[in-house]
């Protein structure tokens, strides 16, 4: 979100300084890898209406670089009728088309994996090359003006006074999108980070087609996700992991959580092998389950809480949070950080 924050406020004219803790590229956060979903499908007309908003402005990144930063294969939404018709109402209410499919259909489309019950099929949705995409977004943004400091870490804020160590910034305005390190920083109660560990499978048939997809499984079991990558057919569990320290994490995975992953895709993916199990990391920070954080306050201007399903907003975080920080817009009231819990 920092970098698309700055490339927009620099193309608009802004001088602009990033403090970036780490490098670029790095993958201490939620914001690397090879693949991110972007879908429109919600349960809740207003996040369908934003994804919306944001889905153009993918197609328009990608014409401006030859790397792939982003592809449409289509998303799927399957399991019991009664936890999808909630996805499809927030989707006819924002005029959006879908289709319902029968397992034997949507099996016939994507022999890779398996369907039990219905499946909600929606056109537009894709998938997005973090480490492309913010790579463009950064090149983008340098072109436009802005200075990157790597290995710079911003650690507190005293009005308009960045302080980093032994150093200090002044600024008019500050725009703080420091990931699952925000909390800290804007001195709100310490709330856990979680790691969480998806896999890449290898596809046993290279020419199978693959929409990205979230399995919303019944009897209290975690929601499963997938989609095509280049480095295989990524799959995970929504939700879950171990609490990490944000500063001293070895990124090992859980073995149990491993397995219970590699025994899901053995039965409903039957498109990869199983045995091919190559696991990475993800943090969710403490707010993913709530609405996003986007909010001015004075020269203070915040964007946080976007871990679990806020990469397909990237490109449009950008345009917001500029407009909040140049003071052409309002901030939206559900991205008030007051309506979020402030307790552990």
């Amino acid at each position: 979100m920092g970098s698309s924050i700055a490339r927009e406020l620099a193309e608009r004219g802004h001088v602009v300084t990033v403090l970036e803790q780490f490098s670029a590229g790095h993958h201490r956060g939620s914001s690397h890898g090879s693949s991110r979903i972007v879908r429109l499908t919600y349960a809740d007309p207003f996040y369908v209406r934003l994804a919306c908003d944001a889905r153009p402005l993918w197609d328009e990144l990608q014409l401006l670089t030859t790397e792939r930063v982003f592809r449409q294969c289509g998303s799927v939404d399957h399991g019991p009728r009664s936890r999808l018709e909630p996805f499809a109402a927030a989707l006819a209410e924002a005029g959006v088309a879908y289709e319902w499919l029968t397992p034997a259909e949507a099996s016939e489309r994507w022999p890779g994996l398996r369907f039990d019950e219905d499946v909600l099929y929606q056109a537009d949705g894709g998938v997005a090359h973090p480490d492309h995409a913010l790579a463009e977004i950064r090149r983008l943004a340098t072109a436009a003006g802005a200075e990157w400091l790597d290995g710079v870490r911003a650690e507190s804020i005293q009005g308009s006074t960045v302080m980093a160590g032994d150093r200090s910034f002044e600024a008019d305005q500050v725009v703080v999108a420091a990931g699952v390190w925000s909390d800290a920083l804007l001195g709100l109660p310490a709330e856990a980070a979680t790691q969480v560990q998806p896999a890449h499978f290898a596809p046993t048939d290279p020419a199978t087609p693959w929409p990205t997809f979230i399995h919303r499984r019944s009897g209290g079991l975690p929601e499963a996700y997938g989609l095509p990558s280049p480095d295989g057919i990524k799959v995970g569990f929504h939700g879950g992991g171990k609490v990490v320290d944000l500063d001293d994490r070895d990124f090992t995975p859980v073995d149990a959580e491993l397995e219970e992953l590699r025994a899901y895709v053995s039965e409903w993916v039957p498109g990869v092998d199983p045995d091919s199990l190559d696991p990475t990391t993800c943090l969710y920070g403490a707010l993913a389950e709530d609405d996003f954080v986007i909010t001015r306050d004075g020269n203070l201007t915040v964007a946080a809480g976007f871990s679990g399903h806020g990469f397909k907003f990237v490109p449009l975080v950008g345009r917001l949070v500029a407009d909040l920080v140049s003071g052409t817009s309002a901030p939206e009231s559900r991205f008030n950080r007051s309506i979020h819990r402030t307790t552990t």
